[in-house]
């Protein structure tokens, strides 16, 4: 069982190869459950893998690494020298960059996609390929509950370029070249490490900051509704639509992760409450009025019906986020 992860540098790329090499084994695109005896990760940074131990049946895992560039011919001749049976494709420019650079965007967000799907085209058995959407696929004026199959109308590059991969993975599904899956996730907290100029990360540093106790200056309004995911959630939930029968997936094969949807007052008073004694650093105000346009075309309440009927749930609650990133930074 032959698995590669794109994007693997990156703190959910981490996490999820973790869970893959406790897990040790996956179904394969006929249902039969193996186990995994090669895990290549891909970035285009060099990929610092910690020093886990392996448990019995994960120990034989061949784990190779490889930095570069996807849309360069010679680098994905030489990662992808062998065939795949499973693809978790995490890869991405993200908001901000994809709205300043236009082109940029689309080269790595649509561009590296279509050498994937290439990639795929060319295998003699279809592997299954599973992508990490977004919320940013849904856009404008949304209800207030965003369900499964609500209209998408992306209102940036990045929700676009993600939109677009979800129907390209239907198409391809559809003429059974590859079994694609696409799991759409909301900001997804909290990112270990130094800040980066991302949507997710400028909401995740309201929390991460003051943990470390040093101060932050919260870009949007207290009572602004974020729809939110641990980090463990998303590996998990990546691993499960991964397991799913063929037959779970209808026309469409995106479905929502389930997600909490809570206001930023709610997250820094679960902070406060998670920290107990810990001096947390100071929280004050800065709205930044492009991020608070961009998250207000967001859904803000979500109804992943389809997902909990597979068995696939959301955090606890909001503590519940606070703990695993404690747990896991």
């Amino acid at each position: 069982m032959r698995v590669v992860v794109t994007g693997a540098a990156g703190f959910i790329g981490r996490r999820l190869v973790r869970e893959l090499v406790s897990r040790g084994r996956l179904r394969d695109a006929m249902g039969h459950e193996r186990a995994i005896t090669d895990l290549l990760l891909l970035d285009r940074a060099a990929i610092d893998l910690p020093d886990w131990t392996l448990p019995p049946e994960a120990a034989r895992i061949g784990i190779r690494t490889a930095a570069g560039d996807l849309g360069d011919a010679d680098f994905r001749a030489r990662a992808f020298a062998q065939p795949f049976d499973s693809l978790f494709h995490l890869a991405a420019t993200l908001t901000t960059d994809a709205e300043r650079d236009i082109e940029a965007g689309l080269r790595v967000n649509v561009g590296g996609l279509l050498e994937l799907l290439q990639l795929c085209r060319q295998q003699a058995a279809p592997p299954k390929f599973i992508f990490a959407s977004s919320i940013a696929t849904f856009g404008g004026a949304l209800p207030e509950t965003v369900e499964d199959d609500c209209v998408q109308r992306p209102q940036t590059s990045y929700g676009t370029h993600k939109l677009i991969t979800e129907l390209l993975l239907d198409d391809h599904s559809r003429h059974g070249v590859l079994d694609g899956r696409a799991l759409r996730l909301p900001i997804v907290l909290i990112r270990p490490g130094a800040a980066v100029d991302s949507v997710s990360d400028r909401v995740a540093a309201v929390l991460r900051e003051p943990l470390r106790g040093e101060p932050v200056a919260c870009p949007l309004p207290p009572e602004s509704w974020l729809t939110v995911a641990s980090v463990g959630a998303v590996a998990r939930g990546l691993i499960a639509v991964h397991e799913l029968p063929r037959e779970a997936f209808g026309i469409s094969r995106a479905i929502n992760l389930p997600a909490l949807s809570v206001t930023i007052a709610m997250m820094i008073e679960s902070l406060r409450r998670v920290a107990g004694d810990r001096r947390l650093g100071p929280i004050g105000w800065a709205p930044d009025e492009n991020l608070i346009r961009i998250v207000a075309g967001w859904p803000k309440h979500f109804d992943s019906a389809r997902a909990r009927r597979l068995g696939i749930l959301p955090d606890a609650d909001m503590d519940a986020i606070i703990q695993d990133y404690l747990a896991s930074a």
